[in-house]
């Protein structure tokens, strides 16, 4: 079972949030206080673990603190159903009623069961997978475990009778409790857990008025209706010859025990696999780990389990999935909202600019060669977390411009800035296109090579040029090597506006420039893109090309 669809108003801080969801993984980042938890608690509300209802609601669950914008979080799934919390909801499109229903019809627990999603919150504690626990993913597998185990019979191969496995486990667990168990004497040789029982069963039927015979009280090992439900998590340390109970243990390693029974369930094909909600799963992992636990979500959604999550780790986003991605905002006027890229308006800007339209499998495809051709991967992950980027060509820029912001005391880091390096100058009207759809300001900063007139490379230079002037909307074929409000293009190259003498590149052009630029000799552009930087605006609007609507 998977979510379709996420339509959430006036809830806490959300005034109205409409979200198609991917399939596979949705990453749901952004500052703190803007609103993620409020999105996910909705959700959870809907298919947590306690049926839903209005009855404890405060003003401060509704959107600006009035109980007047009601609430109402509807989650649309692959089925063709939804499920709606309501404030206010028709039955039969007669009834005004309130509370949950399924496609507009009333819903018992039982049926709600099946769209449950199994949640882990931020403290990772494995009780959260008591197998007790329906909505927890070690009780999901348990339960199915259980109920193979409950339909399974053993045929003796003498007599070809056939038993249960069910009563074959009651009759041996009950063996080992009568016979080890509950053997245990006190002091004058009496069996003090059947004396226990005894008095049990007599002073209840004292209570209930009814007669001792008519009235058995017993204690099992086993839950009769779930017989893995008292199954515990417990960690043998074979070096040491100890064993912890998995809960009573460090969260970095609760939340190793986590990733492995996330990679169980992936691998345990169930019955039913609803989604899992993770709330920052980089928590409490090394760098080497979340990256392993990105991979193990990864092979999750690909084997067809649904999953969300929010993060504020580079490390669990990938620009190859860019449709994974979903950056949650908030303002004054509109609450909390939500900025994302499909690949569809991609391909449809590039048919409008260049006469061809790709599909959105070719879109995601050029993306993904795009961020792994880089160089930098890091980087432009961590860009999706930046209040702005700068956007250069390759590794020369992305060494120096560091190092030149230190010389005028710009402090870039703390402004939120990342400097993305895209590789080369074909990818810069890609990588800006991808970040301002996401409502990132950007800036670019690109080599206008006029030094290729007359050369065979020329026509293909001012053709790159031409794309990246027509963002800012120039129809120039180089660069004026003066700095606007979104770009930088050099006439020439960056080398040549240093102040200094050199055809070094990457590196080696970094440690030269080391030893000739101080802060009395550093390029007057580089205040100037400090200025214009900070002078972006946020919630930048798309730059992609839209069909005109037709009526």
């Amino acid at each position: 079972m998977k979510i379709k669809q996420i339509v959430i108003r006036n809830y806490k801080s959300i005034h109205h949030i409409d979200l198609n969801c991917s399939d596979k993984i949705n990453a749901f980042i952004g500052e703190n206080s803007v609103g993620k938890s409020n999105i996910f608690n909705a959700i959870n509300w809907c298919l947590g673990p306690i049926y839903p209802s209005f009855n404890a609601t405060q003003p401060q669950d509704h959107f600006m603190g009035l109980e007047s914008n009601e609430i109402k979080i509807s989650l649309m799934f692959d089925d063709g159903k939804y499920l709606q919390l309501a404030e206010k909801w028709m039955y039969n499109e007669r009834f005004e009623k309130s509370g949950l229903n399924l496609s507009s019809n009333y819903v018992t627990d039982i049926e709600r069961q099946k769209y449950c999603s199994a949640y882990l919150g931020v403290d990772r504690s494995i009780l959260d997978y008591s197998p007790s626990n329906r909505w927890s993913l070690m009780g999901r597998i348990l339960q199915d475990i259980n109920q193979m185990f409950k339909e399974e019979e053993i045929i003796d191969g003498d007599s070809g009778e056939v038993t249960k496995k069910t009563d074959l486990f009651k009759t041996e667990i009950e063996k080992i409790r009568d016979n080890i168990l509950f053997t245990v004497e006190d002091q004058h040789g009496v069996q003090v857990m059947k004396k226990f029982i005894k008095i049990l069963q007599v002073e209840t039927a004292k209570q209930l008025n009814k007669p001792e015979d008519e009235l058995k009280i017993d204690l099992n090992l086993y839950d009769p209706w779930n017989f893995f439900r008292t199954l515990q998590l417990i960690i043998c340390e074979n070096d040491t010859n100890l064993s912890f109970q998995a809960s009573n243990l460090g969260m970095g390693v609760q939340a190793s025990i986590s990733i492995a029974i996330l990679k169980a369930y992936s691998q345990i094909k169930l019955k039913n696999s609803t989604p899992i909600f993770i709330d920052e799963p980089e928590l409490f992992l090394h760098p080497q780990a979340q990256r392993n636990f990105y991979k193990v979500l990864s092979e999750l959604a690909e084997s067809g389990t649904q999953i969300f999550f929010t993060t504020h780790s580079p490390d669990f986003l990938n620009v190859g999935r860019f449709n994974e991605i979903f950056i949650v905002r908030k303002s004054v006027d509109k609450g909390t909202y939500i900025r994302c890229s499909k690949p569809i308006d991609f391909a449809q800007d590039l048919n409008l600019r260049k006469g061809f339209q790709p599909s959105e499998e070719d879109i995601l495809l050029h993306y993904k060669n795009a961020y792994e051709e880089t160089g930098d991967t890091q980087k432009a992950n961590e860009a999706f977390f930046a209040k702005k980027i700068i956007l250069v060509e390759g590794q020369s820029e992305s060494l120096i411009l560091p190092f030149l912001f230190d010389k005028i005391e710009y402090d870039y880091i703390s402004k939120g800035i990342t400097i993305v390096r895209c590789g080369n100058k074909n990818e810069l009207d890609r990588f800006y296109r991808l970040y301002t759809e996401f409502g990132i300001p950007c800036f670019v900063i690109f080599d206008g090579d006029i030094q290729h007139v007359g050369t065979q490379d020329e026509q293909a230079t001012i053709e790159k040029n031409k794309v990246l002037l027509a963002l800012f909307g120039l129809e120039n074929d180089y660069p004026d090597n003066n700095v606007h409000d979104c770009f930088l293009g050099f006439t020439k190259t960056l080398n040549d506006n240093l102040g200094v003498v050199t055809s070094k590149k990457g590196l080696e052009l970094f440690k030269f420039v080391k030893g000739k630029i101080d802060k009395s000799n550093v390029p007057s552009w580089v205040v100037e893109v400090s200025q214009k930087i900070d002078g972006l605006t946020d919630n930048v609007p798309s730059v992609l090309l839209k069909p005109l609507a037709t009526v």
